[in-house]
């Protein structure tokens, strides 16, 4: 028999299921160590143009290059840099320009130098670059939409420019479950979005300690490479590989320049139709205690609002009338008709 008392319990302890999986979910919280550029001409040579190791507390847009050394992108999700470590909470970032991704919410962070070709911090066609981005692997991401990475990236809204080609090499989570190093071209200003390449790492993360993501260009080149390098906990290589060596990874497309930035991104979580099924019959079952547990009376007043009718039903009603007298037994002949 299903009493009222149980088909509140019931009810509460669906409600409880169907939140929990969302509202206490552990907050995804990627790790970047390091991020630099290297910069390459024929006359010079190769040179550490910049270097952020996230050192002096003071977290992003400052940096290096002073305290607008980034133009930030969901600034919320720059929660803490201390001890030589940039930490992101891109659940507290914004909603992504781009929505052909699993991604909700990211946090990115781009180095403003430079899109002059007098800066010599420009990027451009007849240098040579390499972009690093050198994240912690205590924390990576568990489901698809979750990812930290790095992007080659055209975007520079101040000056009027969408971005029609970013490159984001990044860790996250494939179909299968599986976490892996891709390669994603996106295109602001058709909002699409293509992947170019995944490699699956999961067999490696016992031993990995960081993963190194590089996009690198060669002298007077137009096209991208896109590489990783996985380092154990004594900065020994326990994996490496490239994407995209099949696909021209084409930049300058409209523009003479490119900038790097760091980028994570989560997905927002939403309860499925079961979830949302559970909840509904949580809810009835508490509502019908309540209805249940209250007098005919009140619930004809509450309804029709008819006072007199009310508490006619409330005199006649059960629940409201003294129980008939009963004897304890210490007390039996006391109760005893006179």
């Amino acid at each position: 028999m299903i009493t009222n008392r149980l088909l509140a319990a019931l009810g509460i302890g669906m409600l409880v299921a169907s939140s929990a999986g969302v509202a206490f979910a552990t907050p995804f919280t990627p790790v970047l160590d390091e991020f630099w550029i290297v910069k390459g001409s024929a006359a010079a040579g190769s040179n550490e143009i910049f270097r952020d190791s996230f050192n002096n507390s003071v977290p992003p847009p400052s940096g290096p290059d002073g305290p607008t050394t980034y133009s930030l992108f969901g600034a919320g999700g720059i929660t803490s840099e201390a001890a030589g470590k940039l930490t992101m909470t891109p659940s507290l970032g914004a909603p992504t320009v781009n929505t052909a991704t699993y991604a909700d919410v990211s946090t990115s962070g781009t180095r403003l130098l430079a899109t002059n070709p007098a800066n010599p911090n420009f990027l451009g066609q007849a240098s040579s670059f390499e972009m690093h981005a050198l994240y912690d692997m205590s924390n990576l991401p568990t489901v698809q939409g979750q990812s930290f990475g790095l992007h080659a990236t055209d975007r520079a809204t101040g000056i009027g420019n969408s971005g029609n080609n970013t490159y984001a090499l990044f860790v996250g989570v494939n179909t299968l479950g599986d976490r892996v190093v891709a390669l994603r071209f996106l295109d602001y200003t058709t909002n699409s979005s293509t992947v170019i390449g995944a490699v699956s790492i999961e067999s490696l993360l016992p031993v990995a300690d960081q993963v190194d993501l590089i996009l690198s260009k060669a002298l007077g080149s137009s096209d991208l490479s896109a590489s990783y390098v996985l380092y154990d906990i004594n900065d020994t290589i326990v994996g490496s590989g490239s994407l995209g060596a099949n696909t021209p990874l084409t930049i300058y497309n409209g523009e003479d320049y490119i900038r790097a930035q760091f980028d994570s991104t989560d997905r927002v979580s939403v309860p499925e139709p079961a979830t949302l099924t559970l909840f509904g019959i949580g809810l009835a079952g508490i509502c019908f205690m309540r209805r249940r547990k209250m007098p005919e009376g009140v619930v004809a007043i509450r309804e029709t609002g008819d006072l007199a009718s009310g508490f006619r039903s409330l005199a006649r009603s059960p629940s409201t009338q003294f129980p008939a007298r009963t004897c304890r037994p210490r007390l039996a002949p006391a109760c005893r008709p006179g």
